[in-house]
């Protein structure tokens, strides 16, 4: 076994550790589980796809030795799995027609993650499509048994108002909340190696990314799908709309951040926006929205620099 192995070897182990550390219930080790995915990140991102690979099945293995072979069933999807995709898509790269050689653009590799979550939630609505009340049933009575164990309240009623509040939207905000600790490692990990000089692909501008075509058609069905169907199908075309439209969400922000720059205070403004983003979910909403519709407005190039020239050749 030789040393980049063993090294590979360490970073899955190492990973498996801090996912299995929400296990134990504490506030530390929830957090440390929000970063599960950066060791194998930063083996991928300076070793390659090989290295990311032997990580990857490195930490499945320890999560199942840890845990049980549902956790590591979990892990793998959740850690691995996204881990080694986002090592192989963003080191990619392609020849165009005339020769020249591209990047995999990065928007594509967080439509894929998104790609993936959705068809998770597919996969869980099949499962429990026969279930007592269906799937959306299952998810309310997975959320109440989780706040009956996790939190305290004065009285049920004030249990039985969140979890109705938490049910519509439930499966986006779990997704959404992944995609976003994903990204943030993703950052971690470039910003890491960079400065170590040990980075495979030069930085990314994530302010930048543009979202591929087949993911407008995504958003279409699921829409098409929540307007359509009934009970348990409208349930899960409203939630694939959400998740697919988290990529659009990101270019909304990288809209905004482009549009400060023009005002006096951009710091100032920047706070007001994403503090509105924090008390409405309209704001949310919209701001998907707009980012849903730049590939036809072109808010980025007029006021900045070309999205698909800087999402292709960082």
């Amino acid at each position: 076994m030789n040393k980049d192995t063993f090294i590979a070897i360490g970073a899955g182990l190492a990973s498996a550790l801090l996912s299995v550390a929400v296990a134990y219930g504490s506030g530390i080790g929830l957090v440390l589980a929000y970063f599960a995915l950066l060791p194998m990140l930063l083996i991928g991102l300076s070793g390659g796809p090989k290295s990311a690979g032997i990580a990857a099945t490195a930490g499945v293995f320890g999560a199942i030795f840890l845990t049980n072979i549902f956790q590591g069933a979990l892990f793998g999807i959740t850690v691995a799995l996204p881990a080694w995709l986002i090592v192989r898509y963003t080191l990619m790269t392609r020849t165009a027609r005339d020769g020249t050689t591209h990047r995999f653009p990065m928007g594509e590799v967080l439509s894929r993650l998104a790609a993936l979550g959705a068809i998770v939630l597919v996969i869980s609505s099949v499962t429990y499509f026969d279930a007592p009340g269906g799937f959306p049933k299952t998810i309310e009575n997975f959320l109440d048994n989780i706040l009956s164990a996790r939190v305290q309240f004065n009285v049920p009623a004030e249990r039985h108002l969140l979890v109705q509040r938490l049910i519509p939207f439930f499966p986006a905000i779990i997704v959404s909340s992944w995609i976003v600790m994903t990204l943030i490692n993703s950052m971690i990990a470039q910003t890491i190696l960079l400065k170590a000089g040990r980075n495979l692909r030069p930085a990314i501008q994530y302010s930048q990314i543009r979202a591929p075509e087949w993911l407008y058609w995504g958003i279409v069905a699921g829409g098409g799908i929540a307007l359509l169907g009934s009970g348990a199908f409208e349930y899960v075309g409203r939630n694939l709309v959400m998740i697919l439209a988290i990529p659009f969400f990101f270019i909304g922000l990288a809209i905004a951040h482009t549009l400060v720059r023009f005002l006096r205070s951009p710091g100032v403004a920047l706070g007001a926006f994403y503090f509105l983003m924090i008390i409405s979910s309209w704001a949310i909403v919209a701001v998907a929205t707009i980012g849903y519709f730049e590939e036809w407005v072109g808010l980025r190039q007029k006021f900045g620099s070309s999205p698909q020239k800087a999402d292709e050749d960082e």
